[in-house]
């Protein structure tokens, strides 16, 4: 990488405008044929000098790529940028600039480039907050070799151009509980023994039924009474988890996807410890339009990390309706519920509903702007406030 930093050419600029400025007024007063040939000499130089550029622009050639298009929340991806100059005059005075996940990690680079000559750059690109983004070059910034005409020109006016796609993963803070909290009483208290035919314990028999493998067929029973019987196991049911996502925007630009991520990481960190302690977990966003995603082991967390960091936050409306229904149709009956929001209020009746059926319901919101508190929740309804920069681990252990 060899980056230069040209001296300012503005001056140079003002001077040849006023120059042709002059000529032209001292044509029109005197009638001297001079006077116009060098107003016309300057400006076809002028015109020749923005159609160079715009020829440039529309010609060079890059290389983009990222170094993976997918990361975690807290890492860092690397950008790298070639740019080459095939045409037989120099690129002098050249900028790009570069858009990241936060205008604090953009970057200007500047350079000149001989002709028949390359430069490249390796960035490091933080990952600030989880979401689907698109980083890379966004613009870039062209001066002719005299000074005279200074552009600057987004590169989504290339019909090619494209932009990196990158999806950042919401990370998934260590959490740890104690045996006597809720979350521990309802892993002892919840494991609500069922029957199957996936377990290790046979309590019974029963007939054949069509799809029943061979290994359950009890031979002596069936050859006993000349027809078919399986074996019925049983199995400790696992806790049953329901995870509540409002999806509705937390906010506008930076702060609204500071927001999101806190959300999202709050959502993973529960995910990650349901399925470590054997629970199975339904995830669930307020909008209509969003199927749920269900796991059931550590197997399935890669696909409910990537449903957060691919979770729009577009929903709309004062009540998120597919929360609203979750809790009414009986989902949430004698489970674990967590509701993460930013605004419990529209869903108090819902959740009050949900505990009289014998739900354990925990808030978790996200705490707003200072001077702006949260109203309390009624009594019966744990409620644990985050904020940009907590350790979500840490809160959620406690507060559970």
């Amino acid at each position: 990488m060899r980056p230069a930093a040209p001296r300012s050419m503005k001056p140079v600029r003002i001077g040849y405008g006023l120059n042709m400025a002059a000529f032209l007024f001292a044509g029109l007063l005197t009638g001297e044929r001079l006077c116009f040939l060098l107003f016309f000499i300057q400006l076809l130089l002028a015109l020749f000098c923005i159609g160079l550029l715009l020829f440039t622009f529309s010609t060079f050639t890059f290389v983009q790529s990222l170094s993976r298009p997918q990361a975690e929340k807290g890492e860092s991806v690397g950008l790298h940028i070639e740019i080459h100059n095939e045409k037989p005059y120099p690129f002098t005075r050249m900028k790009l600039h570069i858009r990241a996940l936060s205008r604090a990690d953009d970057q200007v680079l500047s350079f000149c480039l001989a002709p028949l000559d390359h430069i490249f750059f390796d960035l490091p690109i933080p990952c600030r907050w989880r979401g689907e983004a698109a980083v890379g070059m966004q613009a870039v910034e062209l001066e002719d070799m005299f000074g005279l005409i200074h552009i600057r020109l987004p590169l989504s006016l290339l019909s090619y151009y494209r932009m990196r796609p990158l999806i950042i993963l919401p990370h998934a803070d260590t959490l740890t509980l104690s045996t006597g909290g809720q979350a521990g009483r309802q892993q002892e208290s919840g494991s609500l023994s069922h029957r199957s035919d996936a377990g290790r314990d046979p309590y019974g028999l029963r007939a054949y039924q069509p799809g029943d493998t061979e290994r359950q067929i009890h031979w002596k029973a069936s050859a006993a009474h000349r027809t078919l019987y399986t074996r019925q196991f049983e199995r400790e049911a696992r806790p049953q988890c329901l995870i509540l996502l409002d999806d509705r925007p937390q906010g506008t630009g930076e702060a609204g996807s500071i927001a999101a991520d806190l959300l999202c990481s709050a959502a993973a960190t529960l995910c990650r410890w349901a399925l470590s302690h054997e629970s199975s977990v339904r995830l669930c966003a307020g909008s209509l339009g969003i199927p749920a995603a269900e796991g059931d082991s550590l197997e399935h967390f890669p696909s409910l990390q990537r449903w957060l960091a691919l979770l729009p936050f577009e929903g709309g409306g004062e009540a998120p309706q597919r929360l609203m229904q979750e809790l009414a149709q009986g989902r949430a009956d004698r489970r674990m519920v967590y509701l993460i929001c930013g605004d419990a209020l529209p869903l108090l009746s819902a959740l009050s509903e949900a505990r009289q059926r014998g739900a354990q319901v925990t808030c978790i919101r996200v705490a707003g702007e200072a001077g702006d508190p949260l109203p309390a929740l009624p009594d019966g309804i744990p409620d644990i406030l985050l904020e940009p920069g907590c350790d979500i681990g840490a809160r959620l252990g406690e507060g559970l």
